[in-house]
This record gives C-alpha cells, structure tokens and sequence, in this order.
C-alpha cells in the first residue's frame, strides 16, 4: 500500500500457507507478529480477515494480498490444499504469484521433512510419496520456489525455528528501510525516479559502482517491457487509426518521399541523443551523473523506438490503388532494421554493463568501454526498383 504522509499505520505481514497441518504454527507466529512485534497480521482463519461478501475464497485472498499485505511469510508444509481452476495451482500458491508480482518482500519456509525429500522426488517422480504429502505438486511448489524462481528459502521444523529467522530478517529490513529513509531525506528522490520500479529508486538512492551506467540500463529495460502490445500490432499489422485514400501518384510519391524524410530524422533525434545528450547526463569523468537526466535521455531513446513502430504503422492506414500497394509494402519496412539495431543495442549494453558491475569482467584499474548503436542505413533497393516500374507505366499511359 502507498504510503501516505499523516496517515502512518503499523506494517501488516500476510501469512500464507494450508491452514489445518500448520494451525498451531500460524497461531504462535501470529502471536509473535502482534504481541512481539506490535505489527498487523493476516491470517485467513480469524475473524479480523477483511472479507468482502461479494467475492468466493479464492478472490478474497488475493484482494487482501493486493490491498493490504506490506510482507509476505510463506509457510509449505505437507499439504498442498485445495486446487483451484487457476492453472491447478492451490490458493497458497496463488497468494504467493500475487505477492511476487506486487514486489513486496517474501519470507519463505518449507518444511524440512519436504525438502529433505525433495531431491529423491526430483530423481524419481514415479514413485509414491503419499506417506509424505498429500499431493506431488508440493514438490513441484517448492522446485519452482527454490531454483526457477530463485527465492532465498528457510528451512524448520518447528514454528520457533520460523520465528527466530523472522526476528533476524525483519530487524535487516527495518535497517535497510531506515537507510533508505535516511537518503531520501538527506538528498530528496524526485517523482521521475519515483515512478519506476524498485531497482531504478536502489541505484538512485545508493549510488554503487557504475550506477549511472546501471541506471540508463534499467530504465531502458523499464520502458522498453512497456510496449509488447506495440510489438505485437507491428506484428500483426493492427492499427485502428483514420484511413486514409490516395488515388494521384504524385500524392503517393509526395507520400513516401515524405515518410521516408520523416525516418531520417528519427534517426537524427537518436543520434543527438546518444552522442550528445547521454554524455552530458552521464557527467564528466571523476564526477557522478545526473539520475533524472539519465533517465530523461533513456526515455527518448525509447521515444524514437516507439515512434518508428507507429512510423510503419501508418502505413496500415493508406488505401492506394492496387499497383501502388508494393511500394507502400515495401516504404513500410523501412523502419525494421532500425527497430533491430535498437533492441541489440540495449541488450548488448544491459549484459555487458551487468557483466562489469557483477565482477564478471575485470575492471581493475581504468579501463574505457564503448557502447555502440550502429544503425544499419534501409534498404532502399526494392523502393527504388518499384518507383522505375511505376514510372514506367505511367509514361507509358
């Protein structure tokens, strides 16, 4: 939930897990969170979980999830619980992928008779292990929660064994919490940083080594995941603005000349922003960058890929008569290498930065990287070939 100044509550901490195996466990560390701690806690089996009468089990997990959960504790025992229609995954399950996808912090636990038993299960799927747990796709849960999605798991035998590792890791949130409240005070965040995600305000408030670099990388990355939807109707053609009719070839002409005129400074803009622009915000050597400059240019180097896509989306938009329509096909694909050269760059530039940052590349003493975007000059070929055609044909009407 957003923070809102005057109007500070008590951090509230969902706990998620199968509620009959593990019932004496969530009572001791619900009473741990409140009495303990003196936060909120959530728990689904009390009368204090927020219900609303309009919607089934299900949802009405996931809602408080949503709208009120600040961390999550995930507790998986040996029962898996109830399946749900949601893809068979069980409503644990599907508390965590909310959580995960919120971005809270996300404590997780697993039974250590389970994951003891993990690897013979992994070896040996076959086999059965109903004498351990009600269901194999516990196994399957804690797979998913241990190697594909990386998550830092605990181990217990007991509900102490988790309250003593929640005393450690919540009082190394507190600190990392107050750290953070400490620079935002002492250097202020602006609303442009604000407005990403948690690892561009990390770099912006931290400052680690090549955060600058970091920083344009993961706001690329920001911005660029924004527009699938985009990429998709690039892909499939789909625009639903005003369709346009030109029946004069030299409309058509005067058409394609202009578009072609209007791509040529797209990649001008482009040019001016890397060459230019993104030195001046990564600052001079010896001196640190300016955070919403970086992120200002990142932004318009996303701006031109974004507009080269509706660039050749317009020309979904042109009706011409039939022998034109080749030359609108092909003045279309005009702007496909440039959209190319683009994603390359930022990959490259996101993996190699990262390599340098993790110590994966040996920056010891100074060393000097270059980033590059090449922009591929269009094809103009096949435009060239079909306006002689047509020229032709003309003249010859």
């Amino acid at each position: 939930m957003q923070y809102i100044s005057g109007e500070a509550r008590k951090p509230s901490i969902f706990v998620s897990s199968t509620c009959y195996d593990l019932k004496q466990i969530r009572q001791d560390i619900r009473e741990f969170i409140e009495a303990d701690l003196g936060y909120e806690a959530i728990l689904s089996e009390y009368d204090s979980f927020p219900i609303d009468s309009d919607k089934d089990t299900i949802n009405n997990c996931l809602r408080v999830v949503e709208q009120r959960a600040d961390i999550m504790v995930l507790i998986v025992g040996s029962r898996y619980g109830y399946i749900t229609d949601h893809g068979e995954k069980s409503i644990t399950n599907l508390e965590y992928l909310r959580a995960k996808a919120k971005g809270i912090p996300i404590f997780v636990f697993i039974d250590q008779k389970v994951s003891n038993i993990l690897p013979v299960w992994k070896k040996n799927k076959e086999m059965n292990f109903s004498d351990i747990v009600d269901s194999e796709k516990i196994f399957e849960f804690v797979d998913t929660l241990r190697n594909k999605d990386s998550n830092w798991v605990y181990e217990f035998n007991t509900g102490q064994d988790i309250i003593k590792c929640l005393k450690n890791q919540l009082a190394y949130l507190v600190n990392d919490s107050l750290c953070l409240r400490k620079h935002f005070s002492k250097e202020g965040v602006s609303p442009k940083v604000l407005k990403y995600s948690g690892r561009v305000f990390e770099l912006v408030v931290e400052k680690p080594a090549l955060w600058e670099y970091l920083l344009f990388a993961e706001v690329l990355k920001d911005n660029l995941n924004k527009l699938d939807d985009l990429r998709y109707d690039m892909k499939y053609g789909i625009s639903f603005e005003r369709t346009v009719c030109f029946e004069n070839p030299i409309e058509i002409f005067d058409y394609v000349q202009a578009k072609s005129k209007e791509l040529i400074r797209k990649n001008d803009i482009l040019c001016v922003i890397l060459n230019k622009a993104l030195k001046e915000a990564l600052g001079e050597r010896g001196t640190p960058g300016n955070a919403e400059y970086i992120i200002y240019v990142a932004e318009k180097l996303i701006e031109v890929y974004k507009s080269d896509h509706l660039w050749a989306l317009d020309f979904k938009c042109i009706s011409v008569p039939e022998m034109f329509e080749k030359l609108i096909e092909y003045t279309s694909e005009l702007s496909k290498s440039i959209i190319e050269d683009i994603e390359n760059f930022i990959d490259d530039y996101d993996k190699r930065i990262n390599e340098l940052s993790y110590g994966l590349e040996d920056i010891s003493g100074e060393k000097v990287v270059s980033f590059n975007l090449e922009l591929r000059s269009p094809d103009m070929n096949k435009i060239d070939a079909e306006i002689k055609r047509l020229g032709k044909i003309l003249l010859n009407n």
